[in-house]
């Protein structure tokens, strides 16, 4: 199966998850945009769409992401996977006519997450309620209509979400390993050195605590969602359109 990896920054790669679906057999080909201004040609049975630090909104200063919304509208009508991370998610929302806006407080490192309801995701049938996971975020998103909140917290309710049977956004990073985290400090702002002076010591240590657990998340996530690229590739050979 092919996927196509949208990386906004050299700072944010598709990371472990990355790892795990080429073990399930994944070709994936990134478009890395600081690189290039369009996505590379080809077939592809999936999309990834990764974080970064811009507003998904923010047109003008990224005009690429005007781009990116058409690829999720597109991948969607041809019932073919999305996988949204971070901006990715909140670039789901924006595609599909919602709000992005900021979030009245971030999240920045581990926080807690649980799950809502019962719902057929393995990966959201196993999680154990309060597992933290990597945040690295200040906006946040309204669903988009129809939408079908997985998991949630306090401090930003939206935190993962299914749209249709093949559209799905994470708020959270799945995706980061400690090098990844660690690179991530380099972005830290003059706010973020005044309201959380300790934050790179408290990333060591959530990493040593949750990184682990957080993995094991990311395997069933992975395995999962690339089930599904299998499935919805089948029924389109099966079922081609016009």
């Amino acid at each position: 199966m092919n996927i196509l990896v949208v990386q906004h920054v050299e700072a944010d790669p598709v990371g472990i998850l990355g790892r795990y679906l080429e073990v399930k057999g994944a070709w994936l080909h990134t478009w890395l945009v600081p690189q290039r201004t369009t996505p590379p040609q080809g077939h592809y049975d999936g999309l990834i769409v990764l974080g970064g630090p811009m507003n998904a909104c923010d047109d003008e200063a990224f005009p690429h992401l005007r781009r990116v919304v058409a690829l999720i509208r597109q991948f969607h009508q041809q019932g073919k996977p999305v996988l949204g991370i971070c901006l990715g998610a909140q670039l789901i929302a924006r595609a599909f006519g919602s709000r992005v806006y900021q979030n009245h407080q971030p999240e920045l490192g581990f926080t807690p997450l649980f799950p809502i309801g019962e719902a057929p995701e393995p990966w959201v049938q196993t999680y154990p309620a309060g597992m933290p996971m990597m945040q690295w975020h200040f906006d946040t998103f309204d669903l988009p209509a129809g939408g079908q909140l997985l998991l949630t917290n306090n401090v930003c309710p939206n935190q993962a979400f299914r749209l249709d049977h093949n559209i799905y956004g994470l708020q959270f990073h799945p995706e980061i390993t400690p090098a990844i985290v660690m690179n991530w400090m380099a972005f830290k702002t003059e706010w973020i050195e005044t309201h959380y002076p300790h934050l790179f010591e408290q990333l060591q240590d959530q990493l040593r605590r949750y990184w682990v657990p957080s993995t094991q998340f990311t395997e069933t996530l992975a395995n999962a969602w690339y089930d599904q690229v299998v499935a919805a590739s089948q029924a389109v050979a099966m079922f081609p359109s016009g």
